[in-house]
């Protein structure tokens, strides 16, 4: 499973979800909904904007594989 790492990120860079949608522009429910990882589909513009808001240019920073059925293949 590959999993986002935008909660991690924030903290890393003491920076809220409220303060990166007011930088990046998204709803507060969409940020929410990409941290908890509770969305069954990635939005790649708002994957790219949280990406630019945050300065990230290589997905290996902000995408991470594991946790669960990882050794699985169906």
């Amino acid at each position: 499973m590959i999993h986002l790492r935008i909660n991690e990120i924030l903290n890393e860079r003491h920076m809220t979800q409220k303060e990166l949608c007011k930088q990046s522009g998204l709803r507060p429910t969409t940020v929410s909904e990409m941290v908890r990882g509770i969305r069954s589909a990635v939005n790649l513009k708002h994957l790219d904007i949280i990406m630019e808001t945050l300065d990230i240019t290589d997905f290996n920073e902000i995408l991470k594989r594991g946790g669960d059925n990882t050794n699985e293949r169906t």
